[in-house]
């Protein structure tokens, strides 16, 4: 479809968006629209690529909320927060659409050989022990008390560091001992599975599920025509295994006493969206904007304040006693109350830009799609190149699906993975470049 067709339909999309007057109508009409573009999309191009997750991401993040919180619709706020962040989505619909892709048969890959440096093998398994060893009280406090039991800016950049580490290690052990050192599937899995364990006890689904999926893409990169059923048995059981965890753990974490804040109270409607919501996420987003909408109504915006967080998050608390918390700590705070220390609501994607610059804030928005745009170029060569930049393709992933959650805490996550995609380059591999074509 031609560009400016799809601009123009992206446009008219909005306008309807305006014209509803009814939550949960409206909702329903966007779950279906989006869903369809989706599947369509992925059909016609035979490939999922950054978009589908980011709508996803919306669909499963934002939407969702909407079939399982019945209070929302008591709100007269929320329909206005649902519309404000409708119409967002889709002018990061726009900003991608408007920016052009690559043509692979173009881009000259640099083809490289990576072969395994001495001790590389005991150097990422003394790695899992010294994840596991660093992250395995706070794991079972987390899942004996709720993940709220710890408290803000403690060991932050411990904890920053372990988190990334946690995303990109397994994928790496399955570049070096699947890729490189020729050992079974089944041999890396078995190293990862630590991992995966202290994840899920750390009690949020995200790094769990997007750990192990990352590890997976990396995987399918690596063998695009060549998996045999023995394999595919053993990725579907894991993840069977893994989705079965993140329900068990969503129903642990609902009962929570920290977690009083947010329990679920489903809608009665029984249609599509509803049952499938049950599935899915609810993460205060529409509540939050909405709570948040009503609070600069008759309070200045912050100006660059709130999105700048991500400039200076790596200053320890320690060295700076007075440096800003984020927005979903200090805002959260100031009309709620019964959170635990560590406690911090999502805001979406435009949580941080519409505190600073209020409706203003969708001009900005329209380069979160021309960035995506830009990440999905950088990706497909990258997944395409059967080396290790595979794995930094993979962690794109979910990147862009954390971004719809929390644009600043993902970017965190992603600059540490970034720091340990290039250690491990460094400190495990050697890399011998062939040619160029």
């Amino acid at each position: 479809m031609n560009k400016f067709i799809k601009i123009a339909l992206l446009i008219i999309l909005s306008l309807i968006t305006i014209a509803f007057d009814d939550l949960y109508n409206l909702a329903t009409f966007y779950f279906y629209t989006l869903l369809l573009m989706i599947v369509f999309d992925i059909i016609k191009k035979r490939e999922i690529n950054l978009i589908h997750v980011w709508c996803i991401g919306f669909i499963y993040i934002i939407l969702s909320e909407v079939f399982i919180i019945f209070e929302l619709q008591k709100n007269p706020y929320s329909l206005l927060a649902l519309k404000y962040l409708i119409i967002a989505n889709n002018i990061i619909l726009i900003g991608y659409s408007s920016k052009k892709g690559i043509k692979m048969e173009n881009v000259r890959i640099k083809l490289s050989n990576y072969k395994a440096k001495r001790g590389g093998g005991i150097i990422l398994i003394m790695l899992v022990l010294f994840y596991v060893s660093m992250s395995w009280q706070a794991a079972i406090l987390s899942f004996t008390l709720g993940r709220d039991s710890g408290s803000e800016g403690e060991n932050f950049i411990l904890s920053s560091i372990l988190n990334a580490m946690g995303f990109i290690l397994p994928s790496v052990i399955l570049f070096y001992f699947y890729y490189i050192k020729k050992k079974s599937l089944l041999y890396s899995f078995i190293i990862s599975i630590p991992i995966f364990i202290i994840l899920f006890m750390g009690g949020s689904r995200f790094p769990l599920l997007f750990s192990f999926v990352s590890f997976f893409i990396t995987y399918k990169s690596l063998n695009p025509n060549r998996i045999s059923v023995k394999q595919i048995a053993l990725l579907f059981s894991a993840s069977i295994i893994l989705l079965s965890s993140s329900l068990a753990m969503k129903e642990f974490r609902t009962g929570n006493q920290f977690d009083d804040n947010y329990k679920e109270s489903k809608v009665e409607s029984k249609d599509f969206p509803t049952y499938i919501s049950q599935y899915l996420s609810n993460e205060g987003v529409i509540d939050m904007t909405s709570l948040m909408i009503k609070h600069f109504d008759s309070n200045e915006h912050l100006y660059g304040a709130s999105s700048s967080f991500i400039l200076y998050f790596w200053v320890p608390r320690s060295i700076w006693k007075e440096k800003p918390t984020m927005l979903g700590y200090w805002f959260i705070r100031k009309y709620r109350s019964g959170f635990g220390d560590g406690h911090s609501a999502s805001f979406g994607f435009t949580g941080d830009l519409f505190a600073d610059f209020g409706y203003f804030s969708l001009f900005f928005i329209f380069f979160i799609g021309r960035f995506i745009k830009i990440a999905e170029n950088f990706n497909e060569n990258a997944l395409k190149s059967k080396n290790y930049k595979v794995i930094i393709g993979a962690m794109l992933f979910p990147y862009i699906f954390f971004f719809v959650r929390s644009p600043i805490t993902a970017s965190m996550t992603f600059l540490g993975i970034i720091f340990f995609f290039y250690f491990f380059k460094k400190t495990v591999f050697t890399e011998i470049i062939n040619s160029n074509k």
